[in-house]
């Protein structure tokens, strides 16, 4: 029976490898929507050689000579592993690998890459490929909607794993351009932005706004939940899209129906520029309505959740024109618009989520002394000119700088570094948020105010009994087995955001069941484990990579009395979780070739049974020769 349940275990950890490979991520904060660059400056006042790598809620820091790399060409880098011996990435269209941060040398990949490339960790990354030909002539490679790309470090080598191909053999008969342009991730969801531009009845070419919407829960298959809307605004059927990018509105910022819009930059026939921006009001249902109609299965908390898939089975592309509204732009002051609106080179918005209620639109132009970063504080836009006294940065290249957090400008020939810090902590407001989502950001709760402070700093006196406190518990002896209820009184009301979550416990004895009201928080303590315990109260969120948990601790401990045989039982039950999660770990995590031992396993499994039986034979056949009627006829011998 043991080694039956192995092999199912073995089975149902190779099915989790071969339907997600890739691991479930957490986000930072400030790239919890999106991420801007992957590669970002340390000490950016005070730069030597030091790097710090993200890669899908995963950071590290590396130091690479500048004899390997000059400034300007690392942070044009989009990395795809945080390997700092084996660092994979693409630069300039190209794959490459930095080996032990002194050579870097050219991956082999057989097709053609862009610059759309979005990694997933696990040394996978999804591209969107760029399409432009304007003769409609017929492709040298394959063309595909969306390719999910393998980096293999060992070998050196790209290769495609997953890809959405285009419907039709010959459809760059119609197809003039295809461009991602942006994206958003946020709820396990990714959001394409991309500009399309085809030929309509032989006759005319015209342009159009596609969102497409992939479920990165579900691992290699992402590409398998592809949704996607689209509309074409009249304007388009005159005016060059020169820019288009998404702008996520979090209220108290914006209203409820301008929550989801793009914003772009077209060029009219007579060669004058114009901000248009067009308004959703609920992109996420536009994408459940879709899926629904499309499809004609599934309900809609099935759809949000993404446990269902559509490539085989649907292909779901909706046009959406009706939702859609657009309006020429009004929160620009008219005079800063005339000033940037011809050297105007790329829109670029930034926002942080909920506690910081943080958006700005940067206004990137050529040369960058037009430069603006606008602030959405009130209409028209706050607005303020970074670079107008930096000459010497007229042609420089734009970053943001992950850690510390901020504007970021290098200029490509002399490596000249330019460094606008941005401000975050005084959006907190409490102290829960202020140490809870600011002290990644250098923040600290001083004399109720929340203010940066870059000394170093004890993490754990600023997370532990320093936002609030225990005062008082009730009871202090738990005797029973049965669950009791656990008052806790605090020194002052603890408010919480939704996505946050209490985790209340006594040594390994955990709370259900909690309630607040007020200072006090009620529980059901369950005891498992006796012994003499302090009560631990912490606010916790999964949501982001880089927040702490902040907690208190009682000064009095609760005395905890379990009886021995449940004890026993509770003991017996966590080791065998233990061991069963150990064995899913282990395999999950094993290259795929190691399957082949556990054949091996099985195979030796039926030579042991035969060997089992050969020898109970044996054992009989001497039980035999020892039994009293043998040992009768030899002692008469």
């Amino acid at each position: 029976m043991l080694h039956r349940l192995l092999i199912w275990i073995f089975q149902f950890c190779l099915l989790i490898e071969l339907t997600c490979s890739f691991r479930t991520f957490k986000h930072n904060t400030a790239f919890y929507y999106k991420t801007h660059d992957s590669v970002f400056l340390t000490n950016p006042t005070n730069h030597t050689t030091s790097y710090g790598i993200y890669v899908a809620g995963k950071t590290i820091t590396i130091e690479i000579p500048t004899s390997v790399v000059n400034v300007s060409d690392i942070l044009n880098w989009k990395m795809v592993n945080t390997n700092e011996n084996q660092l994979m990435f693409v630069h300039k269209n190209k794959p490459y690998i930095l080996i032990n941060r002194q050579r870097i040398k050219k991956m082999n990949y057989s097709g053609e890459l862009s610059d759309s490339i979005i990694a997933f960790g696990d040394n996978e990354a999804l591209h969107v490929p760029t399409i432009f030909n304007p003769n409609l002539t017929k492709p040298v490679h394959t063309w595909n909607f969306i390719e999910l790309l393998h980096f293999d470090d060992k070998n050196e080598k790209v290769s495609v794993i997953r890809s959405l191909p285009w419907l039709a053999e010959d459809a760059w008969k119609n197809f003039k351009e295809w461009k991602m342009t942006d994206y958003i991730h946020f709820d396990n969801k990714l959001y394409l932005l991309i500009k399309r531009t085809f030929l309509r009845g032989n006759q005319y070419f015209t342009q159009a706004v596609s969102i497409i919407q992939l479920c990165i829960d579900q691992g290699r298959e992402l590409i398998s939940s592809f949704v996607e809307i689209h509309f074409t605004p009249p304007e388009l059927q005159t005016n060059q899209i020169i820019d288009l990018i998404f702008v996520f509105i979090l209220e108290p910022l914006g209203y409820e129906e301008d929550r989801y819009q793009l914003h772009t930059t077209q060029l009219q026939p007579d060669n004058t520029k114009i901000y248009q921006i067009y308004s959703i009001r609920d992109i996420v249902s536009l994408f459940e309505e879709a899926l629904i109609k499309t499809c004609g299965s599934g309900s809609r908390s099935k759809i949000t959740k993404c446990k269902i898939t559509s490539a085989k089975s649907c292909f779901v592309a909706r046009k959406v024109d009706d939702n859609v509204t657009g309006y020429s732009q009004n929160i620009l002051d008219t005079t800063l618009y005339s000033l940037v609106a011809n050297v105007l080179h790329k829109l670029q918005f930034f926002t942080l989520p909920r506690p910081f209620y943080q958006g700005t639109l940067m206004m990137h132009t050529k040369p960058v002394i037009f430069t603006y970063v606008c602030e959405y504080a009130s209409t028209p836009l706050n607005c303020k000119n970074l670079l107008n006294l930096a000459e010497t940065f007229t042609q420089a290249n734009f970053h943001i700088n992950k850690h510390p957090l901020g504007v970021l400008y290098v200029t490509k020939e002399t490596n000249q570094i330019f460094f606008g810090h941005t401000e975050v902590c005084s959006h907190l407001k409490t102290c829960t948020q202020c140490i809870m989502y600011g002290l990644y950001f250098d923040c600290i709760w001083s004399n109720s105010i929340c203010t940066r402070d870059d000394q170093p700093k004890n993490k754990a006196e600023l997370t532990v009994n320093n936002c609030f406190k225990i005062i008082q518990i009730s009871p202090l002896v738990f005797n029973s087995s049965l669950p009791t209820r656990l008052t806790i009184k605090l020194d002052k009301p603890l408010i919480n955001a939704s996505q946050e979550y209490l985790v209340i416990q006594a040594g390994e004895n955990h709370c259900t069941d909690i309630t607040m009201n007020g200072s006090f928080i009620n529980c059901s303590l369950r005891p498992t484990k006796p012994g003499r315990f302090k009560i631990d109260v912490s606010l916790r969120i999964d949501r982001y990579a880089d927040v702490v948990v902040i907690s208190a601790v009682s000064t009095k401990k609760v005395y905890i009395d379990v009886s021995k045989g449940q004890y026993t039982i509770v003991i017996l039950f966590l080791i065998f979780s233990i061991f069963t999660t150990f064995l899913l770990v282990t395999y999950t995590n094993y290259n795929k070739k190691y399957a082949n031992e556990f054949l091996e396993f099985q195979r030796s499994t039926r030579i042991m049974k035969i060997a089992s039986k050969s020898m109970k034979s044996k054992k009989f056949s001497l039980s035999r020769k020892s039994s009293p009627i043998m040992t009768k006829s030899t002692h008469f011998r």
